[in-house]
């Protein structure tokens, strides 16, 4: 019989029990009442980064909550974390120096592409007219040459670059795959986030970008956004032609390699002498559990030997058993 079972029992045979028991009884109410208050206000895991993968992330944190509800999450924007305590760092470029040091551990949680794109209307592309182009084409237009050579037979056109500031991820990983510092990239800074590039190309009939495949294209239908068009690579057709849809592009950028379009990891940075086994289930859930929403928001599986790898690097630096 519970306690208050025996008290509701006395109670019924002796009022004078319940008066002596009363004071025991409200303070083992009292303390029940502070500790499932404790239980509920634990410090939450604040998660920071780069933004366009805040959507994923809030996904992640939606999901993994149905199955762990005691567990609480905090996504703040890198400008809200002065007075912050951070646990995971989110960068979506290979980890520089400063970045890392010796309790500091980068966690690969998938990938993501980025697109070389205009305005459908854009000029420069139909000044064209059917030349494709490869790797050092991509170089000049975005890091050298602000007139480019359309066709031997016509006079070279202007083409005006548009990019975010040189310290974000996608400038500095769109530069690092093309062997250069986001410094080199040529053209017009764009205030603001990475989306804030697309509507600055379509006012532009000669402005390119470049830009991730969450933000090119639209959720639902999948398709690229209304006014905005791939600039034509030289690749085969059949991947030319799944650049029209998203779940075509992923599906080829896991397989292939292509020249053209940078495909960088994204990386949680996190405490190597982490002591919040929460957290530490919380990443390895993103690594074997939460691959299967990355598509829904436009970013690449890691590769089946990567995650092993992450699974296993996590289990031996964070001591998850």
């Amino acid at each position: 019989m519970s306690l208050f079972s025996r008290i509701a029992v006395n109670g019924i045979n002796g009022g004078r029990i319940i008066r002596a028991t009363s004071s025991k009884v409200f303070m083992l109410l009292v303390a029940l009442v502070l500790l499932t208050s404790v239980a509920r206000a634990q410090t939450p895991i604040v998660i920071t980064g780069t933004k366009f993968t805040y959507p994923l992330l809030s996904k992640w944190i939606a999901e993994y909550s149905k199955e762990n509800p005691q567990v609480q999450f905090l996504l703040v924007s890198k400008d809200d974390t002065s007075k912050k305590r951070i646990d995971i760092s989110v960068i979506a470029h290979l980890p520089e120096n400063n970045e890392l040091n010796e309790t500091k551990q980068s966690i690969y949680v998938n990938k993501f592409a980025l697109l070389p794109v205009g305005s459908s209307t854009n000029s420069y592309v139909k000044s064209l007219k059917g030349r494709t182009l490869d790797r050092k084409d991509i170089v000049k237009l975005y890091f050298e040459e602000s007139i480019f050579e359309t066709n031997k037979n016509k006079k070279p056109s202007p083409v005006n670059v548009y990019s975010r500031s040189n310290k974000v991820c996608s400038s500095v990983a769109f530069a690092n795959f093309f062997g250069r510092d986001a410094s080199e990239i040529r053209g017009k800074k764009v205030v603001g986030d990475d989306i804030c590039l697309l509507s600055s190309v379509k006012k532009d009939s000669i402005g390119i970008t470049f830009n991730n495949l969450g933000y090119l294209y639209d959720k639902n239908t999948r398709r690229l956004k209304d006014g905005i068009a791939v600039l034509p690579l030289d690749v085969d057709k059949s991947i030319a032609a799944s650049f029209d849809n998203v779940d075509d592009a992923i599906s080829i950028l896991e397989k292939e390699k292509i020249e053209t379009i940078p495909v960088e990891k994204v990386s949680f940075l996190v405490d190597k002498s982490i002591e919040n086994k929460e957290l530490v289930k919380f990443l390895n859930w993103v690594i074997n559990n939460g691959q299967q929403f990355n598509h829904e928001f436009g970013f690449l599986n890691l590769d089946k030997e990567i995650q092993v790898e992450q699974s296993q690097e996590l289990t031996e630096l964070l001591s998850l058993k």
